[in-house]
């Protein structure tokens, strides 16, 4: 937890370094236009679990719709192990995805989630793997909580019938508060 904590700060500090000197990092192998794809891109999943978390919290969802529903929010996690902040609870604590997920569920009110003041910094990087820390504001009815958020970047083979291809996907990671 400190760790994540220490890279978050580094990561806002470094994120203003950036802007102010023009200095884009990106993985190796990535265009500049690719790497601005993938920011989008962290942002928009973010954004994707957020909208899955407010469905599920629908007390009107069937148990099927729910489950799909779960079942999808859970594919944006690389591991179903990945620890997040229990947003249903004001205080700081951390649980896993599926355990998130499964008190959205039980919500008897609809919550409203958004996110905004995104700013994602590239933390490290090899060849088969890049993560980035994204930082932003998450608003949770009427209430605003700032966090931090790992979201990774892989190079992982596919099968497209019988031919095998390297392929960037993308994921979410553990997620925390700061400040």
């Amino acid at each position: 937890m400190k760790k994540l904590m220490i890279i978050a700060l580094l990561a806002l500090v470094q994120a203003g370094n950036a802007q102010s000197s023009g200095d884009r990092r990106k993985p190796e192998g990535i265009s500049s236009k690719e790497m601005e794809a993938y920011t989008l891109k962290a942002e928009s999943k973010a954004a994707e679990f957020f909208s899955y978390l407010e469905l599920l919290t629908d007390p009107s969802a069937n148990a099927e719709m729910k489950a799909q529903t779960a079942a999808e929010a859970a594919k944006l996690y690389k591991y179903d192990s990945e620890t997040i902040e229990n947003v249903f609870d004001e205080k700081e604590s951390v649980i896993t995805i599926q355990k998130l997920l499964e008190l959205a569920s039980a919500q008897k009110k609809k919550v409203r989630f958004s996110i905004t003041s995104v700013q994602v910094m590239l933390i490290d990087e090899n060849a088969r793997r890049s993560e980035w820390m994204m930082t932003y504001d998450l608003i949770i009815g009427k209430r605003v909580v700032n966090v931090s958020q790992v979201f990774i970047m892989a190079l992982e083979e596919k099968k497209f019938g019988n031919t095998k291809k390297l392929v960037w996907n993308s994921y979410l990671g553990e997620m925390r508060r700061y400040k």
